[in-house]
């Protein structure tokens, strides 16, 4: 018998963390940058904009 792998939690991000990651793509840095930065991926700060 094989061992269940446990699901994968979904992080919530509150409001004042995605505007902050917002601003920061406003403020010039890269959306590559500033995912690889926070640890998140790319298509969720696009999700986001």
């Amino acid at each position: 018998m094989q061992p269940k792998n446990k699901p994968l939690k979904r992080r919530k991000y509150d409001a004042t963390f995605k505007a902050d990651v917002l601003k920061m793509i406003a403020n010039g840095q890269s959306v590559p940058y500033v995912a690889q930065a926070l640890g998140i991926s790319e298509a969720l700060i696009y999700k986001w904009e």
